[in-house]
Order: structure tokens, then sequence, then C-alpha cells
């Protein structure tokens, strides 16, 4: 299981949820909650900014808020180290503890122990390393605002001293003979790594082996994904002396910021919002009127309600939380097994991973050259392709079942719960209409998912100024762990491009051809993004693939949609898909149970997704209509 899937699951119960661990220091809980203060602030502060620019570019055609894209790298590298470090502190970051959780308690507490002294020693490599570039940066400043870039790199040396503090403090609570070993345990490793160094540096094969058992040996652990990645990359170009220490910093620096960006934490932000206005219900009373009398009809409605809810907010926890609470109310109502709600709903959140605004599309577009806007568009109609899939699936399983249908609801009541549902299915429409009517770039339009979920939290009665405060918390400390990993990740990938191995593994992949290509990176990605996560792997793949698949002939679109997909259903694969723990969490089902049939549902989205991927006009009909360019 997932270090995070019990943090996950307390924040989709409610916002903020999530709480630091026992024995914090007063003063440390006071320097977490002034990051968080000033990062709330900040988040508020980016989204009026990029909403008001957009407004007044749009409707009075003026450029009177020219450079507001400055204002994104800072704000992304403090959300990624600062936001980071105390999302930490909260438990919230991504580890895998598979193995550890069946280890004897002893074992558990020195594995725990290790992770810590891992986290301590890459924050104070980073941090260290910061102060040269915070100094050599001083005199430096952006063209327009004149923000200074030593405010771009002073996150990164305060947010390292709080990792420190934090899992030094965390040490300091371990048994003193457990930290004591598994401080000589860990510094053995490393003066093992620099003995062996000249060795490594003049091996290839030898070195890549290495790496590979230092990645795998960290997961096992339980370390965080993003510092099993930071080590390995910080590792590999010590080995070679490739590059300076300090240009890791510069890396990790670039790997946050960027106004694209913007998008993730806004779409977060939306998602949390819309939660809390009880959006979920009313789409799903909708749907439910409409199709529920039918075989299977319930499960039907957590199919289509998901991919509603995705076209809403970018976050798969949060679409999750939306549609799965209140369908899980209802399935159960009417006699459905815990395990096959928690099935289907996690087969739907992977089948909605395509769907804008999917966080996961985000990321593809700013990793890549491909154009975002027209990733959302080409999204829709490969995740309805699989959905359709599912649908069929359910409906023939229900005859074999005895899923009874629920009564078919009166042309009134549709009628009704058309009308409550009628604002937010217009939120979707807002958003794709904002991008394809050139109204503004999907960060900019994430910005009126925002405005618009908080109207209708207040419209709806379920906003205040303690709810709203608990959200932009919880959006801060998800954003910390997202970005920090993904800065991690550039470390990581960049790393692998300096020494080549980029270049082998796309050569490896080019060599297939266009027939097998596309398969081959389904399968490549589904074993990553369940391993990895799928952010953390599109910054790593995305880029890698795509000048393979032009040269092969694959449309660049119908490229990233199937490696989106793929990820989705990376993200649930058993037993260390984290979508499926949340879903099991939600449906208060065993992850045993509910694996069986979540694996029908996974071939019967496999075969989907291979349909997607042979025919390329599901893909690129929608962009061509409305004229959108790869």
């Amino acid at each position: 299981m997932r270090a995070d899937s019990i943090d996950l699951a307390a924040e989709l119960a409610g916002p903020g949820a999530a709480t630091q661990a026992p024995g914090t220091p007063a003063w440390l809980k006071a320097i977490d909650s002034a990051v968080i203060v000033v990062l709330n602030f900040t988040l508020a502060l980016e989204v009026v900014l990029v909403f008001s620019n957009t407004m007044v570019r749009s409707v009075f055609n003026s450029s009177a808020l020219m450079g507001i894209d400055e204002t994104s790298q800072p704000f992304l590298i403090a959300i990624a180290f600062l936001g980071g470090a105390v999302s930490y502190s909260h438990g919230q970051f991504i580890a895998i503890k598979v193995l550890v959780e069946r280890a004897p308690r002893s074992w558990q507490v020195f594995f725990a122990a290790c992770v810590e002294w891992v986290v301590v020693l890459t924050a104070l490599l980073i941090g260290g390393y910061s102060v040269p570039l915070l100094i050599s940066n001083y005199e430096e400043s952006t063209i327009l605002l004149g923000i200074g870039y030593a405010w771009m790199t002073l996150p990164i040396t305060v947010g390292s001293a709080l990792f420190v503090l934090h899992a030094g403090l965390s040490l300091g609570r371990k048994p003193l003979p457990v930290a004591l070993a598994a401080g000589l345990a860990v510094g053995a490793a490393i003066l093992l790594f620099v003995i062996a160094r000249p060795v490594l540096g003049a091996q290839p094969a030898l070195l890549y082996a290495v790496l590979a058992a230092l990645f795998f040996i960290q997961v096992a652990l339980g370390v965080p994904i993003g510092f099993v990645l930071g080590v390995v990359g910080i590792a590999c170009v010590f080995a070679v002396g490739s590059a300076k220490m300090m240009s890791v910093v510069m890396t990790a620096q670039r790997g946050s910021g960027g106004f694209i960006f913007l998008a993730l934490p806004f779409f977060i932000l939306a998602g949390y919002i819309t939660d809390r206005a009880d959006i979920g219900a009313r789409i799903v009373a909708f749907v439910a009127s409409l199709i529920g009398h039918v075989r299977g009809g319930l499960l039907q409605v957590m199919i289509v309600g998901v991919y509603i809810s995705s076209c809403i907010s970018g976050s798969k926890a949060a679409d999750m939380a939306t549609i799965g609470i209140p369908m899980n109310r209802r399935l159960g109502e009417h006699g459905y097994e815990p395990h096959e709600r928690a099935a289907l709903l996690a087969a739907s959140a992977a089948m909605a991973e395509s769907v804008p605004p999917s966080i996961a599309l985000i990321l593809v577009g700013s990793a890549t050259s491909i154009s975002t806007g027209a990733l959302f568009v080409a999204g829709l109609l490969p995740a309805a392709t699989v959905a359709l899939c599912l649908m069929i699936m359910v409906r023939v399983r229900a005859a074999g079942a005895g899923w009874r249908p629920i009564p078919r609801a009166s042309r009134s009541e549709r009628i009704d719960a058309g009308r409550r549902a009628i604002l937010p299915l217009l939120m979707p429409v807002i958003l794709i209409g904002g991008i394809i009517g050139g109204v503004g770039t999907p960060t900019e339009v994430s910005t009126f998912a925002v405005i618009y979920g908080l109207m209708l939290g207040t419209l709806y009665g379920k906003m205040n100024m303690r709810g709203l405060w608990k959200i932009f918390t919880s959006a801060s400390l998800l954003n910390g762990m997202i970005f920090f990993t993904v800065s991690a990740a550039t470390i990581f990938s960049w790393a692998l491009t300096l020494e080549g191995v980029t270049i082998a593994i796309a050569n490896a992949m080019g060599s297939l051809g266009p027939v097998l290509f596309l398969p081959a990176v389904i399968v490549l990605t589904v074993l990553m993004g369940a391993l990895l996560e799928s952010f953390v792997t599109i910054i790593i793949l995305a880029p890698l693939l795509l000048p393979v698949a032009v040269q092969l002939g694959i449309n660049p679109l119908q490229y990233g949609i199937v490696m989106t997909e793929s990820f989705g259903i990376g993200s649930i694969l058993p037993p260390i898909g984290i979508a499926l723990y949340v879903s099991c969490a939600i449906c208060g089902a065993k992850v045993e149970l509910a694996s069986r049939p979540l694996l029908m549902y996974m071939v019967v989205m496999f075969a989907a997704l291979l349909l997607v991927a042979s025919v390329p006009w599901i893909t690129t009909v929608l962009p061509t209509a409305f004229n959108f360019k790869s």
C-alpha cells in the first residue's frame, strides 16, 4: 500500500483533514502555518491576476497587465519547495510501502529511519548548493516586472531547510540506536558509491545497473518517489561528473517553473471547490434520472458521472470524491457490493484521465511541444470510447449478476434534476468553449473554473470563510507534493539525458516500427504509471518518445492521448495503483476483493485503448473540426 493512500482518503473525507505528525514542536508548527498562509494568499492572488489579465485582454483588448506570467515562476518554485516541505510534514508524499508493511515492526522502524536520513541528506545537498546560486542571482531580475531571480532560488534554500528540520525531528522521535544504525547504513552506502565512482564513471553498463538497484532499493524502503528520483539523478551526475552540482539545483528550479504549469494549482483548487459545493450530488441525481432505470443503470451512472465531473476538475482524487461519495451511498442502498462499487469507480477514474482539464493533459502539453488546447479537445472522444466499452461491460455483467435497475424517473423528476444540475453542467461548456473560442489559454481558462466554482458554492450555501481556508490549505499541500515531485523528476530526466540513456530508450522504441510503437507505449506507461504516478512518468517519458512518434508518422495528439489514457490504467493497476486504494477508501472495500472485478474492467479498457491507438480518427476528428494544430 502507498503511504499516502490513507492521507488521501482522509483528504477526500474533508479538506484539511490531514494533520502533522504528533510531537511536532509549536515553533515548527508556527513556521509551517506561516508558509501555508503565504502560499494560500499567493495562490488567491495568482488566480485574481491571471483572471483579470484574461478579462482585460479579451473584453477591452488591452495589454495593461503585461508581465503577469513573470510572477508564476517564483510562485511555483515556492509551492514546490516550501509547500513541498509542509506537505511532507503532513505525510502527503507518495511512497510505496507494500514490502515495508510486511516486515517485522522493528525492521519497519529501521526502514523509516533510513528514509528520513535520505531526505535529510538530499535536502542538505540541494539546499547547500542553492546558496551559491542564490548569491549569483542577486543582481539579476526579470525584464518587465523586475522580479529578482533571487526570489526564485530563496524558496529552494528555505524549503530544503524545512525538509531537514521535519525529517531530522522525525529521526529524533525514533529510538537512538535505531536512528544511529540507519545513519550508519545510509552513510556506508554513500561511502561505497564514492569509492566506486572512478569504476562506475568508466563503465556505463555497471553504472546503470547500480542506479537501477539504487532506485528499486529506495522504492522498497518506502522513500518518497520525489526523493527517489532526485537521489538517482544526483548519483548519476556525480558518478560521471557530467555537470556541476549547482546545475542540479538550477534544473530543479527550472522543472517547477513556467506559466503553463499554473493551470495545475488552479484546476486542483477548482476541484476542491466543486467538491465543497456539492456539485457531484446534483450531477449524479440528473444522470440517474436519465439512465438509472436500465439494467445495471446505477453503475452506468457512475461512469457517466465521473466523465462529466472530470470536465470540471483536473484532479483524479477530486473527481472520485465528487461522484464516488454520493454514488457509494446510492449503490449501497440498492444492494451493490462495496468491492463492485470500488472497482468501477477506479476504472471510471482511469477512463477519465484524458478528459479535459486533466492534470495529465496539462503536464503532457507542458513537457512537450504538443498544444495543450488541442490535447483538451482531442481527449474527449477517446475517453468517451473507453467509457462506452465500460458501459457495455457493465450491461453484460448486470445480466448475470442480477443487478436490478431503479424505477424509471418521471418526466417532472427529470426536469427537476436537470434544473438543479444545469449550472454545474455549464462549467465544462465554459471551460472548453473558452479554449475553442480563443478567450484564453488552458492556464487562463483554469481561473474561470475557480471563479465559477466559488460562485456556485456561494449560491448553494456551501461556502464560508472557514471552509474556503481549508480548501486553499488542502490545495496548497497537494500542490506542494506534486510540484516537488515534478522538480525531482526533472532532475532525473535531465541526468539520464546527459548520460545518453534516453537516446538508447528512444532508439529501442523506434526500432519497433509504427505498428508496435503505440502498443509498446501503452505497456511501458501502464507499468511506469503504476510505479511512479502519472505526473512523474509524463515528465520522464512524454518528451522522450514524442520525436520517435513523429518520426514514425504518428500524430502527436494521438500519441499524447494514448499515453495519457495509459497513465490512467497504470494508476489503478493492482496492487500498487494509488487510485485503486482511494476508491476502496471511499467505498469501504478491501483491495483484494475489488481487484477481481477491476481486472475484468481493465481488460475491456486495454481493448478500448488499442482501438483508440489503431484508429487515429477518434483522436483527431475534433481538433481538426475546430482547427486546432498539434
